[in-house]
């Protein structure tokens, strides 16, 4: 029986059963000359980017202004264009009346299929040039009519210019709303 016990011993021997706990391996006692390991630091976990705020988008661009000319343009269309050239704008159409019809924000109306006069409320077109003027959706009437120069006050309700000769004119609306002003050229 000791040889069995013997054989046992040999055999916990061999499996590690004289390891110390914690599954550390002995230490080296073969006088190495090598320094004891030190434990590793943790890595430190990169550092998230502070969040920026989101940067305020751009500005919308102004638009541009829309040229007016006495007796020869508002925007795009001029007087004398005929119908199929207003067309080929491309603005949205819808008949106003049997006399005038709507392109985009321009109000037309033609004889002898020409372009006679229009005229557009100076809300939806934001701004106008005249000559070196830009002037603002918004602005009193005084001021448009100051620029225009060579205006004459024209009955009708409310108040209603008449510039160049007839071929330039501003009006207010019956809401008196600086947005709902109408511009427009006329032929002579």
């Amino acid at each position: 029986m000791r040889w069995v016990v013997a054989t046992l011993a040999l055999f916990a021997l061999a499996c590690g059963a004289n390891e110390p706990e914690g599954g550390d391996p002995p230490a080296d006692t073969t006088g190495s000359a090598e320094e004891p390991a030190t434990p590793e630091e943790p890595e430190e976990a990169p550092e998230e980017p502070a969040e920026e705020p989101d940067p305020e988008p751009p500005p919308e661009p102004e638009a541009e202004p829309v040229d007016i000319e006495a007796g020869t343009r508002l925007g795009p269309v001029r007087i004398g264009m005929s119908l199929e050239e207003v067309r080929a704008l491309g603005l949205e159409e819808a008949v106003v009346n049997p006399r005038t019809t709507a392109f985009g924000p321009y109000h037309v109306s033609f004889r002898d299929d020409a372009v006679r006069r229009v005229e557009a409320p100076i809300g939806a077109l934001e701004r106008i040039q005249f000559g070196d003027r830009v002037i603002e959706a918004g602005t009193h009437i005084a001021e448009i009519r100051d620029a225009f120069g060579d205006c004459v006050w024209t009955e009708g309700g409310g108040d209603r210019y008449r510039c160049a000769g007839g071929t330039l004119f501003v009006r207010t609306t019956h809401s008196m709303d600086p947005q709902r002003y109408t511009v427009g050229v006329s032929a002579r």
